[in-house]
Formats: C-alpha cells, structure tokens, sequence
C-alpha cells in the first residue's frame, strides 16, 4: 500500500518510506537508461523493505524496494522470491483474480503477472514514457511559439521546455494501483500523476488533467465503494471522489490540511476512512460528503491497512496497529507489545491469521492473538519470535492490502 509528502526541488524523495518507514531511500528519480534492469534473486529478500501486500486467491503477493517481489502459498510461513524485470522501488499491488495481477512503483513503472505473481512483464517503462511526454511539451510549445512570435507568454514557455529538454528526464513514481475488473485499472502518484487502461494494461494513457488539481499535489491511495464509487486521497489533506468509476472526479473537503497516505471503505461501502499524518483517522458514513475526525490512540504516521475479521485495520510506524469498528466509529489499539517495526501494510491470510509488512520484512499474527485482543479491546500480548510475530521465511530462489475497499 503502496503514500507521501515529496520535498518538492533537488532530490526528491519518496515521502511515503521517508516518513512512513523513516528510512533514507534511493532518490525517486533517475536518468533515463536504455533498458530497465531485472531486480536481482536476493537470498534475504523477505526480509527486505516490503510496501505493500495483496491476495491472489489463496496465495499472498508482497512488492517493496529493489524491485522485489514476494509469494507465500502457506500464509506467510515462507516466501518465494519472483523474477521481475525491473530493479526500482514497488510501492503497490492490486490482483483483480487468482492470476492477473499488477505492480507500480518508482520511475513511473508498471509491471503485471498473468501466473498469480510468479512472473512478472513491463508493462510500461515510466522513463520512456517521459521522455514521449517531454517531447510532445516541447513541440507543442514550438508551434505556440512560432503561431505568435510576439507573444512573450508563448516565447517563455518554449524556453522552459527547451530548457527542460536538456535536463535528465524525471519521471514521477506511482504510488497506488487499482483495477475495476482484468481490463479496467487506474493508476495514480506523484504531482498529480494520473494514468488509465481499458485493455489490462497493454497500454496506458496519461490524463492528469481528468482531476483539477492545480497544484499537482500528490495522489497516495485510491479506495472502492463498489457502485463506480472511488476516492482518491493524497498531499495536504486533498481528497477527490468518483460516482462514476474514474470517469470523472469532483474535489472534496474534509478540513484536514495534513497529507493523507490511505483510505479503506468498509462493506457495504458508504463508510470510509482515510489516513496520514499524526495518527490522524478521518471517517465518513456517506462517502465522502461528511467527515470527522476520530479520537485516535495513535501519533505515529499511518501508512496502510485493510478490512478483517470485522473491523478495518490500520497500520504504521513502530509498530503502530488501530482497529475501526464499521459499527462503532471508534479506534482502538491493536498494536502488539514486542513489535517495533514501521509498518506499511496489514492483510488477512487464507488461514485466518494476519501478515504485516513493511521495515523488516513480513511478520506473521497467528489466528486467534489478534482475535483475542480485538475481542478484549486491548493490544495483543508478545507471541514468539523476535518481533512479536512469526518473521518469515525464505523458501525457492532466494522466495494492500486485500482490497483497500
């Protein structure tokens, strides 16, 4: 899951592992290479830096940094390592069946699986795609110059392009993913960065201007109501909803002014929260029209979660575990003694467990801790194993949540 102030100027940097896991990453942007480079076979790549985490039927999907990618058969016990032809940080997942799947991440990347994430395809090449961008910008404002030589706003604008034209190309990361069905997806990141498919990702076109947003602030996390209704929720608070499937989009205000990193809907749907800065947790009953604030246990940033054993689980930095009550509106601290890990994501196993993911890797809460402290209302004791939890294994070649609605 996948989600974060970017310093805007010099290098930038990934807000949502900066702050979120407070680790100092790879700068988001790169020099266009001629060809992306496969993530490399890591012995210890599930105990790497993991973002965020999704089920493919039975079977468990985890991406995160260098390009990994991960897959657990026996709920997170042990995972497999897969073969990915990009080496950049994935920030999400989304699998709309058993099979089809895909992954975004930094340099503007997309890649898919057709095997339940075993293998992975480029899908698009988030460098080239920029620099077709750049130039498109760049004849276009030659032929607006050339159109009126007298006009110093069209002369001004050609000669920032040119001057853009002569810089390394930046391309900005994505952030969040999301498919309506194995054809319709949507992908969404940083400065506004807005792209659609209707054809499973064999293209994908480029349409920030489908969302007004001026500023071009960024975009963390998109969340589904079902009905065609979608939120899309980001930097400075800014929330932005769709009735319609993505097919239009209207600005929303929550009076919240601090960057939002996630947003969970809750069966059947008209509730939603959302999620950032300061263990802050918005809630609304009608999507999106009204929201509050809810008095939360938690100061830490909150950066993922999912929908489990009845209630929404939010997860964060040090350790950091809240439960929402669809029925209640309250939170409540899940978080468990021992571990102190920052925490990017939360899902629930086939065998009715939890995985967390995020600075160390995966950690498994067997079934029925989590339950008994949900039922208690208090965090959940230590169980066995270094943090709290059951860490993974490794198995094979080295070896969001659920729906964020």
């Amino acid at each position: 899951m996948h989600r974060f102030l970017i310093p805007r100027g010099g290098c930038r940097a990934t807000l949502r592992l900066l702050c979120v896991l407070l680790l100092a990453l790879p700068a988001i942007v790169c020099h266009a290479l001629a060809t992306p480079q496969p993530a490399l076979m890591a012995p210890r790549a599930s105990h790497s830096l993991l973002v965020d985490i999704a089920r493919a039927g039975d079977r468990l999907v985890a991406v995160g940094e260098r390009g990994h990618v991960l897959y657990s058969d026996d709920s997170g016990r042990t995972w497999t390592q897969a073969r990915v032809p990009v080496d950049v940080m994935l920030t999400a997942v989304w699998f709309a069946d058993a099979r089809r799947g895909w992954a975004v991440g930094h340099d503007g990347m997309i890649v898919a699986s057709a095997d339940g994430g075993e293998n992975w395809q480029l899908q698009r090449d988030g460098i080239a795609a920029q620099q077709l961008i750049d130039r498109e910008r760049l004849e276009a404002a030659r032929r607006a110059a050339a159109a009126a030589p007298g006009d110093a706003d069209a002369q001004d604008a050609l000669a920032v392009e040119e001057d853009r034209a002569g810089q390394p190309v930046y391309a900005p990361p994505l952030f969040d993913v999301w498919f309506a069905d194995a054809a319709n997806g949507i992908a969404v990141g940083a400065y506004g960065s807005y792209l659609y498919t209707s054809d499973g990702g064999r293209s994908w076109t480029w349409d920030a201007a489908r969302i007004d947003n001026p500023d071009g602030l960024h975009y963390y996390a998109i969340a589904a109501g079902g009905a065609g209704r979608l939120l899309i929720v980001g930097e400075a608070g800014s929330m932005y909803r769709s009735r319609d499937g993505g097919a239009s989009w209207e600005a929303l205000a929550a009076g919240y002014p601090g960057t939002l990193f996630g947003a969970l809907a809750l069966p059947p749907g008209d509730t939603v929260c959302a999620f950032g800065l300061q263990g802050t947790v918005l809630l609304s009953r009608d999507f999106g029209d009204t929201w509050r604030r809810l008095d939360s246990p938690a100061e830490s940033v909150l950066a993922g979660g999912t929908v489990a054993h009845g209630e929404a689980l939010i997860v964060g930095n040090v350790g950091t575990v809240l439960g929402l009550g669809a029925d209640s509106g309250a939170l409540a601290d899940r978080s468990r003694e021992a571990l102190r890990d920052n925490l990017a994501g939360v899902i629930e196993a086939p065998d009715g467990g939890l995985v967390l993911i995020g600075q160390g890797g995966a950690v498994r809460v067997p079934a029925g801790e989590s339950d008994a402290a949900a039922a208690h209302g208090t965090p959940a004791p230590a169980a066995e194993g270094p943090c709290g939890g059951e860490r993974a294994g490794s198995a094979g070649a080295t070896g969001r949540a659920a729906d964020r609605a």
